[in-house]
Parts: C-alpha cells; structure tokens; sequence
C-alpha cells in the first residue's frame, strides 16, 4: 500500500513538474525581446521612448529588418495615445543589411532620406540608431540610403560618423 501511494505521489510530482514546464515555455514565448524606440514631445523638444515589441528568432540581420519594418510602421495605437510617433517614413525599406564583427551596415531606401526638417530628420536618425543597438551585440551602425554610404544626412546637412558609434552617444537624447 505504502508503494502505491509514493508511486502516486511520484506521478503526481512529474505531471506537475511538466505542467509548470509547459506554462513557462508559453509564456516566455509572449514576451518582449525587441525595444523599438519612437519620437515624443514635451512641448519644446523632442525625446526617444521605447516600445517592446516580440521579435522572434533570428540573427542580427534578420532583426534589423524587423526592427527598421517595425519603425516604419509606426507605433500601435495605444503606444500614439501615449504621444509617441515615428520620424521614419512608411515607405522606408532595407535594402542589405549585414553585420561584420559588432558593426552592423545597413542600406536603406531613398525615402528614409525624404522629407521633414531638422527635428524630423533628427528623430529618424535618433530611432534608428538607438534601436539598431539596443538591446544587442550591435555597438556602431553603418548607414547607406540607397548602395551609397551617408556621411551628411538630407537637405539639412547632418553630420553622422561612419560608423556611428552606440558608445559616443547621450543615453538620452533631447534635440
């Protein structure tokens, strides 16, 4: 009798054990493991706030294209009423993207470069790096718009480094 009830309780420990198991592994599966970061204004200036997104697997190059779609799309609609927006335009695609080392170049449509004045211009640079590079292995971003690198950016004449360096940039930026 004695066996039987340890045999029970035994039984009754591992289907528990497996029933936590599967619990865990789905809800592991909802969170968030990419942060996009979209434009907000205080009224006087502009500044990043992040939004979690569920990426998915893939490499660093898959995620990038991810990441920059995603910025493109814009922020959800409970993330707009928060005041958040994206300065990257809808129409903005990836080209190529590959990662050498920590340094991801990424080659983006002409119409990344289209449109908007200095704080727009500068907000799409802003999400575009600090998204690129957070979380993740990637520390410095190398930027084409259309197979031609980019050193000064639209009309306005906005110097970036090439490669622009996550380290060499406020954790915060205000512009």
């Amino acid at each position: 009798m004695r066996t039987v009830v340890l045999r029970v309780v035994a039984l009754a420990l591992l289907l528990l054990l497996a029933l936590v198991a599967v619990l865990s592994v789905r809800t592991l599966r909802r969170l968030p493991d990419t942060v996009v970061y979209f434009m907000a204004s205080d009224g006087t200036s502009f500044h990043l706030e992040p939004a979690y997104r569920r990426g998915g697997r893939g490499d660093a190059v898959a995620r990038a294209e991810r990441e920059v779609t995603a910025l493109a799309a814009g922020p959800t609609r409970s993330e707009a009423a928060k005041g958040m927006s994206s300065a990257v335009p809808a129409e903005t695609r990836v080209l190529d993207a590959r990662l050498d080392g920590d340094t991801l170049t990424i080659d983006l449509s002409a119409s990344f470069e289209r449109g908007g004045g200095t704080s727009m211009m500068m907000g799409r640079l802003n999400q575009l790096l600090y998204t690129l590079t957070r979380p993740s292995s990637v520390s410095a971003v190398r930027l084409e718009v259309a197979g031609r690198p980019v050193t000064v950016f639209g009309g306005e004449g906005i110097q970036i480094d090439n490669p622009w360096l996550r380290s060499a940039a406020p954790d915060n930026p205000v512009w």
